[in-house]
């Protein structure tokens, strides 16, 4: 934990205290791994869909061998580039692995889980689509990558493969005017090669652009896309065919080597327009109308 996370549900009484008992996670890792002893200080985040705040909590040590925090001022986190990861269900064991690495990425906000038509049916029966099973994942990805804005999950694998429709549904198709880079990784074939994905999220979202720069970033399951899907994700949805070079990865390693590249080139275009501070402001969400700071 390189943050200890505090939650809406740890702030019963809202008063800037949060008792976590002996069993707790953090509770363990507080005086096992960081050895903190009453009046020490840990970096704590609160968690909040609007960015959430940092700083630093006191410790006390109850008899119990629970752990008190106390903390008064913290800093609210500033606004930061948004990306929606689409991923067609992949092997389940590669799954558990990527549920904290995606949630470590400081963009990600939301990750969609969809059903390819090469998906294997089995791997949507999967227990790591359940709720108990990636929730721990991913809070454990958020402290490890020190993130206080939430990750939300959509799991949408049970009635059909992917289509215009069901993209529509979950607020994903866009005409390309909008401002969010849509990218669809694909390594192209020998009549044809995408442009690099760094390229295409800063022509989209470059200098210009009123809001925050947002992404939504396609993966295929392990057999890949169909041609039939890659025409509806291209041609119907708005998305952009991108490469990330030539080598042909597997879905774990596109899903992290296509995070980081498009998370930079989103950190790059932030850094070109002047943003308010997200504790004075409402960002935009994908798939939502835009709004304005107040």
């Amino acid at each position: 934990m390189n943050l200890i996370l505090i939650k809406p549900s740890d702030q019963s009484k809202g008063d800037g205290v949060v008792d976590l008992s002996a069993n707790d996670e953090r509770s363990k890792h507080i005086r096992a791994h960081l050895r903190k002893k009453t009046g020490d200080t840990v970096s704590i985040g609160l968690v909040d869909s609007d960015g959430g705040c940092k700083g630093q909590a006191t410790v006390l040590e109850r008899k119990d061998g629970g752990i008190r925090l106390s903390f008064s001022k913290l800093e609210p986190c500033p606004a930061l580039p948004e990306i929606t990861l689409v991923l067609a269900v992949p092997f389940p064991a590669r799954l558990k692995y990527l549920w904290p690495v995606i949630a470590s990425f400081a963009s990600v906000t939301r990750i969609v889980i969809l059903r390819g038509k090469l998906s294997n049916p089995e791997f949507c029966e999967t227990s790591a689509l359940k709720p108990s099973v990636y929730e721990p994942m991913i809070e454990k990805g958020l402290s490890q990558g020190c993130r206080t804005r939430p990750v939300k999950v959509d799991v949408a694998v049970e009635d059909e493969d992917v289509s215009k429709d069901s993209l529509e549904r979950l607020g994903l198709v866009g005409n390309g005017t909008d401002g969010i880079a849509r990218i669809f990784l694909d390594c192209g074939d020998e009549h044809e090669t995408p442009p690099p994905a760094r390229d295409v999220v800063l022509e989209q979202c470059g200098e210009g652009s009123a809001t925050i720069p947002s992404a939504i970033v396609a993966v295929g399951p392990e057999r890949g896309w169909t041609e039939e899907e890659a025409n509806m994700f291209v041609k119907e949805c708005g998305f952009r065919s991108a490469t990330l070079g030539c080598s042909v990865l597997r879905v774990d390693t596109a899903v992290v080597a296509g995070l980081g590249i498009v998370s930079a080139a989103l950190d790059e275009c932030h850094k070109r327009t002047e943003v308010p501070d997200c504790g004075d402001s409402k960002r935009q969400k994908l798939g939502s109308p835009e709004t304005q700071p107040p």
